[in-house]
């Protein structure tokens, strides 16, 4: 299974995209992610957007892109939270449509989404997806798809658009540690027995959403050893004795990023 095979050092996989098509995916393991504008790709710390090939890209696309500058840093706390702080001069958005999110408050109440300039916002609340989900397990009928989908973040660079698909450049983070999570708190069905009893598996969302081709395609870009980071990854910390993730947040960050040598602050 794919799920299985992913490090347990990654905390999300961060989708690159240009309006509705993807240009490029990656995996993030290093403890500060950068997202900017630069030409350099994908080197296990930073994502440059202009390193990515996209024959159907427009000029306006270009423009934009050309405007992202040193764009916004990306983290994971030890309590799970992913923060997100924008340090670019060009505007970014944290954009969200559902009614029920894990985005945080002070980001819901920023016009549009707009992030300030050198404030760490918490993109992804832990605390507040917990609750959700806790909510939505008290249901008659719990909707699983409605808490997958709060693991996912979405970013537009420089251009606000109401539909996000009209997005010059955008990004899609999802949370892997939050969906493992929600993988041990509810396991979802994976097949029907005898007598109409269901099998139950704690996996979780394993193709990457939003995006139908295959993960072995030239743009899953996971450079060995780039991130510098060795020993137990932090969705392995954060298992019980069973194999399955604890369930109290404690868990749920990278302890050990400050003891690696590597810059952890935003």
């Amino acid at each position: 299974e794919k799920w299985d095979n992913i490090d347990d050092e990654i905390w999300a996989k961060v989708i690159v995209l240009e309006r509705n098509r993807r240009i490029a995916k990656a995996y993030a393991r290093a403890p500060v992610l950068t997202v900017n504008g630069s030409d350099d790709g994908f080197d296990g710390f930073k994502i440059g957007v202009n390193g990515f090939e996209n024959p159907m890209r427009d000029h306006k696309v270009t423009e934009f892109k050309s405007q992202i500058g040193a764009g916004c840093k990306l983290k994971m706390d030890d309590s799970g939270n992913i923060l997100v702080k924008r340090v670019s001069k060009g505007n970014i958005y944290v954009k969200n449509t559902a009614e029920e999110t894990a985005v945080s408050n002070d980001i819901l109440k920023l016009p549009n989404g707009l992030l300030e300039m050198d404030k760490p916002f918490k993109l992804f609340d832990m605390k507040k997806f917990q609750q959700n989900v806790n909510r939505e397990m008290k249901r008659q009928f719990p909707e699983r798809n409605k808490l997958e989908t709060q693991c996912i973040s979405t970013i537009a660079f420089v251009k606000n658009e109401g539909e996000v698909l009209d997005s010059p450049i955008w990004i899609m983070l999802i949370n892997i540690v939050a969906l493992e999570m929600l993988g041990a708190k509810m396991p979802k069905p994976t097949g029907v027995k005898a007598r109409g009893v269901p099998q139950f598996s704690t996996g979780t969302l394993k193709k990457n959403v939003h995006s139908g081709s295959s993960d072995e395609d030239p743009y899953s870009l996971t450079p060995s050893g780039s991130s510098g980071s060795s020993g137990k990854g932090l969705r392995d910390r954060s298992r019980d004795e069973s194999g399955t993730r604890a369930r109290d947040s404690d868990g749920y960050g990278p302890q050990n990023w400050a003891h690696k040598g590597i810059p952890n602050d935003l």
